[in-house]
């Protein structure tokens, strides 16, 4: 998937809720276990980096390297109204 593509995508499923605002409370990087990413819903394969984003209420996300990138960028720029990163 294209970066465009894929950081409008993040960008929606920030604005519906899907994905947090918040920055992660712990963070954590290995290999993918075949487990969905939270931002593309593709597996997280062996040979992939995974971002494991823990936040409070023992919320864990998972992400492909990129897509974490992509989804940190978009959740700190916001929009008028929206809470603090």
């Amino acid at each position: 998937m294209e970066d465009q593509a894929l950081t409008a995508m993040i960008r929606d499923r920030v604005i519906d809720g899907v994905l947090p605002r918040e920055k992660c409370q712990v963070t954590w990087f290995g290999y993918g276990k075949g487990r969905p990413c939270a931002a593309c819903d593709q597996p997280i394969l062996a040979a992939d980096v995974e971002v494991e984003c823990d936040l409070p209420k023992e919320i864990t996300f998972r992400f492909h390297r990129q897509c974490f990138d992509l989804w940190d960028r978009t959740r700190q720029d916001g929009s008028p109204g929206d809470a603090e990163p």
